[in-house]
């Protein structure tokens, strides 16, 4: 299985040099060892402007639909009694094999969730806590969505190709003329606007490279 989203990339990757989606060797990798570098962030760090923006359309780390968009406003603890801190990552993905659809602050759908645990540093056996949750949306920037993460760390100019791909993941983002990708499909409808997006992108774009001028 494939993890990439180690506990300290390499600057090339974090900073935006060669092999931008590489990682070092888990061998070379001291199970919690910090990285030593000052400017060093993790991924999901530095998207928290994103997340929190995508939160608001999205929804909160207890959301669920189980197939129509605003179907559970009682989220998983209004089900279960629980949240979901309180449940693995394989526990979740059992409920979207049964009786959930979308969950979690970023609304993970069950083909999507799965994609982004193997794309990621994440176990079946972590709870599915917050951190959890942001690490696995880095995921699917970064491994589903390329072509945000390229443009944030400088390598291309395509704002509108960046924003389109957010669109297509996030149903609340707007994609074109006030309309989210996914709109009137299973109760979506775009809160988000596409200005709001760029505003958000740029913030990170300009951190990112400010610290990879640093070096």
């Amino acid at each position: 299985m494939f993890r990439p989203l180690l506990p300290c990339l390499t600057l090339a990757t974090l900073l935006g040099g060669s092999g931008v989606f590489s990682a070092q060797p888990a061998a070379a990798i001291t199970p919690g060892a910090a990285c030593l570098n000052p400017l060093y962030k993790p991924v999901h760090t530095r998207l928290k402007p994103l997340a929190d923006l995508l939160a608001k359309g999205e929804g909160n780390y207890n959301s669920v639909n189980r197939g129509y968009a605003g179907d559970t406003p009682g989220g998983i603890d209004g089900l279960t009694s629980k949240t979901f801190d309180q449940f693995t990552v394989q526990q979740v993905i059992e409920m979207q094999r049964s009786w959930l659809y979308a969950v979690g602050r970023y609304q993970f759908i069950p083909t999507t969730l799965r994609f982004a645990v193997a794309m990621s540093e994440v176990e079946m056996k972590d709870k599915f806590t917050n951190e959890v949750q942001d690490k696995l949306m880095t995921a699917l920037i970064i491994y589903k969505r390329p072509a945000v993460g390229a443009y944030l760390q400088g390598h291309h100019g395509h704002t509108g190709w960046a924003l389109n791909e957010i669109a297509k993941e996030w149903a609340s983002v707007e994609y074109k003329n006030g309309r989210g990708y996914y709109d009137q499909i299973g109760g979506n409808r775009a809160h988000i606007t596409r200005k709001q997006t760029w505003e958000v992108l740029q913030t990170i774009k300009k951190e990112w490279l400010r610290d990879k001028g640093r070096l």
